[in-house]
């Protein structure tokens, strides 16, 4: 019973899905299982779903192909087995405006109208962040490694993680960056026929534009059965240190569900910044003498 009573708590918990504000992207392709997370419910992703800041969305293992247009004209297209998180409240360099898009884990393929303004940061992920983005460029992430081809037009490649402070790559369309761990970055003038192999049929083809047949459309995500889980989100609340914050607050409903917490508390080295909230007991402040004793206290 608990997992219902939860499971309605957070829902309860959650704005109306019908949104306050303009939409960030609409869903306008969606091949196989892919999940949207938005606050601390999960929902099955379908085409003409409207997109908001914060949302996660989650291509499983049987997911093939999603894409993504925001109203601005940027086409964000996602393979199987990605996790993307949309407009995160804090990014990688606290220093700088949040990204738009945070990758991490998977492939994406971003395209970019011409009008566009040129960005501080387009997307970020664990060891490379994209500026600059002039045209079209795929990128593929995990937390060791990071690939980056600029199809068409060029893209500026801002490496993180390093011992010494690297000056961004600049890359010139066609050309192909790739890293792996600390190892020195690679620039290639082509991509390896391995990666492209790699890539969604998809992804190698242009297809047009399907926003405007949603337009003046609410469809409303399908909440999915199995709710969240520890094991669905564990990649973001151990994600880098200037992402996890956010999700305290966000997934604090779900830390009350036995199995969540005790994968909190088996992984909280991962995650310092959850002990306040499993354990406040070991920040009430010591007391005074003379101070009652708190209520049931028995001697």
């Amino acid at each position: 019973m608990w997992k219902q009573a939860l499971r309605a708590c957070a829902l309860a918990s959650l704005p109306s899905l019908g949104l306050a504000a303009p939409p960030l992207a609409t869903a306008t392709i969606v091949e196989g299982e892919t999940i949207l997370i938005r606050e601390a419910a999960a929902y099955g992703l379908a085409e003409g779903v409207r997109l908001q800041k914060g949302d996660i969305i989650q291509s499983t293992a049987k997911g093939r192909f999603v894409r993504l247009e925001f109203a601005d004209g940027v086409v964000v297209d996602l393979a199987g087995g990605t996790q993307l998180m949309l407009s995160p409240k804090a990014g990688p360099d606290r220093g700088k405006a949040p990204p738009r898009l945070y990758l991490l884990n998977g492939v994406v393929k971003v395209g970019v109208p011409a009008n566009l303004p040129a960005a501080d940061t387009l997307l970020a992920s664990p060891n490379a962040d994209l500026a600059a983005v002039s045209k079209g460029v795929v990128v593929s992430a995990t937390q060791h490694d990071a690939s980056v081809f600029a199809e068409s037009g060029a893209v500026t490649v801002v490496e993180r993680r390093e011992f010494k402070p690297q000056p961004p790559h600049t890359l010139r369309s066609g050309q192909f960056y790739l890293r792996t761990g600390e190892a020195k970055a690679q620039v290639a003038p082509r991509p390896s026929g391995a990666f492209i192999q790699s890539l969604p049929k998809a992804f190698l083809d242009t297809l047009p534009s399907r926003l405007d047949l949603f337009k003046g459309r609410d469809v409303v995500p399908k909440p999915a059965a199995a709710g969240l889980s520890y094991t669905d989100v564990q990649p973001w609340i151990d994600a880098e240190p200037t992402l996890r914050p956010q999700f305290v607050p966000r997934w604090r409903t779900l830390a009350k569900a036995p199995d969540f917490r005790a994968g909190l508390v088996a992984g909280i080295a991962a995650h310092p910044e959850w002990d306040r909230l499993l354990f406040p007991e070991k920040y009430r402040p010591n007391p005074r003498p003379g101070d009652a004793p708190p209520p049931g206290t028995r001697y």
